[in-house]
């Protein structure tokens, strides 16, 4: 069924005051009918995400961005535009927060007494030809084709599921739904529930990091059970990072400085220091032993005789990364995957903590975001 756009004005979720505003929510383009042609009861309730690769699998692949938008997105009106849709591989992927879309079905989570901007239809309907339920299947949001970026250009159709990475939580997600053709960052009520996101479509949401990676084409029947959505999702996820088992190490044999993602930026031994313990850090780049390191065939990554070592072999956010007698064990590997370097033992990132680019920055390890304090470049 196709429909007619009523208003062109935005519905993303505007936090910032504009329902004070009395800002109305506006309609879409196309809503059709897509999917199988009969229901499945999982569709009744918000199911838990299929076994699949891990959040930091998924944002240490997600972190090598190759631009696929003609600019950037806004996360909300009047904000700067600052988030580009990627394409890595077969996938496409973007970083933002996520606002609440409660359009669909009108229930008592999603209706006018509880969303400002309430609508009650989406962009494409499920398997019997209704709206989808906000607060029953894990969907996302997409922005209307513009010269900015076309998903129906990129092959990504009504449906297409996707990976929804949030602080540490995976949740695969439907394409049920169009945004506003300038800004980004949209789920369901179902979608921020099963995340961990304050689900309150007025007053809800996250700044993020949220990270969407979509693979097109590949569409759940019926496209509103959240477990055929898991189980299309899982396996696109696993084939996308490569049969989930984790990014080979780095090249061994090349020995020099570990660039940071901030220009001029190096990782560097501390005073030089050989000492078991020896703070690893950001410094300018000067050439000198302290930032030489030799990347290993085994994924050590050595400098000063030593290994760069995770300290007491920790795997929490925040655990500081030292220099100690190379051991052989996990908190001494490192995995190249993009621009990051994954520890496997942890499943975190080397990270410049902060993000500061500052002489003296400790590095650690922490979530892999793709953020530029954790971009190294690694010697040839």
């Amino acid at each position: 069924m196709i429909r007619t756009p009523l208003t062109p004005v935005s519905r993303k979720r505007f936090r910032l005051g504009l329902a004070a505003l009395g800002v109305a929510a506006a309609t879409f383009a196309a809503a059709v009918s897509v999917g199988a042609s009969v229901s499945d009861a999982a569709g009744t309730k918000p199911a838990a995400a299929a076994a699949g690769p891990t959040a930091s699998q998924l944002l240490a692949k997600a972190a090598n961005c190759t631009p696929a938008s003609n600019g950037k997105y806004a996360t909300d009106d009047g904000e700067a535009a600052t988030v580009q849709i990627c394409k890595n591989g077969s996938a496409y992927t973007w970083t933002s927060d996520m606002d609440i879309d409660c359009d669909g079905v009108t229930t008592s989570h999603c209706s006018p007494s509880t969303d400002p901007w309430y609508y009650n239809d989406t962009s494409f309907h499920t398997s019997t030809g209704q709206p989808f339920t906000s607060d029953v299947t894990h969907y996302y949001v997409i922005p209307l084709p513009s010269s900015r970026f076309s998903y129906q250009s990129a092959g990504i159709s009504p449906g297409s599921v996707a990976a929804v990475v949030y602080n540490g939580n995976v949740v695969y997600a439907t394409f049920a739904d169009e945004g506003p053709d300038n800004i980004i960052g949209e789920g369901s009520y179902a979608l921020a529930t099963a995340l961990g996101i304050d689900p309150n479509p007025a007053t809800g949401g996250t700044e993020g990091p949220v990270t969407f990676i979509v693979f097109p084409g590949k569409v759940p029947s019926p496209i509103e059970s959240n477990t055929a959505i898991d189980s299309v999702g899982s396996a696109a996820a696993t084939t996308w990072v490569g049969g989930g088992s984790t990014t080979p190490p780095p090249t061994g044999g090349g020995t020099g400085p570990i660039q940071s993602g901030y220009a001029g930026k190096c990782v560097d031994i501390a005073g030089a220091s050989s000492a078991n313990g020896a703070a690893v850090q950001l410094y300018d780049c000067n050439g000198t032993n302290a930032q030489s390191w030799t990347v290993g065939s085994d994924g050590t990554l050595k400098s000063l005789g030593k290994c760069m070592d995770v300290t007491a072999a920790g795997t929490a956010n925040g655990t500081k990364v030292d220099l100690y007698d190379c051991n052989g064990t996990g908190s001494q590997k490192w995995q190249k995957s993009g621009s990051t370097l994954v520890n496997p033992q942890s499943g975190k990132c080397l990270d410049a903590t902060g993000p500061s680019s500052a002489n003296g920055t400790r590095l650690q390890i922490w979530t892999c975001a793709g953020a530029t304090n954790q971009q190294w470049t690694l010697p040839s």
